[in-house]
């Protein structure tokens, strides 16, 4: 009985160069998104009790390098300059361990102070 075999790449074979592969281009609304995702969720550990808006991110791409603008409400009574750093280190840490990009910049504007415990639910 004769085997027939198909020339060209198997998943056998070890994967081609990376420049071989093809190109990848992520979009900015892609960065933005996961921006607003996790300054939310770093802002959001600062105050879980608190409800803030949901964070703004805009998202400058150039040279594969990511420039970030984050729009978000901090808790109050809270150290403003610490919210924002830590907000800032989770945002920087999530973008380039999700897309390989480096952030050279993270610009944060805080529209509103909402004090701590507004906006609890309540448990019946």
């Amino acid at each position: 009985m004769g085997h027939s075999r198909v020339d060209g790449p198997s998943y056998l074979d070890p994967p081609a160069e990376p420049a071989e592969r093809g190109s990848l281009r992520i979009g900015e609304r892609v960065v933005e998104k996961i921006a607003a995702h996790a300054a939310r969720e770093a802002a959001g550990e600062a105050a879980p009790d608190t409800k803030l808006r949901a964070p703004k991110a805009g998202v400058k791409l150039r040279n594969d390098h990511a420039t970030v603008r984050l729009d978000l409400d901090i808790p109050y009574p809270g150290r403003v300059t610490d919210v924002a750093g830590t907000v800032r280190h989770r945002v920087r840490s999530d973008v380039e361990r999700l897309t390989g990009m480096p952030v050279v910049r993270i610009d944060v504007v805080v529209g509103r102070l909402t004090r701590a415990g507004k906006g609890r639910r309540r448990v019946q």
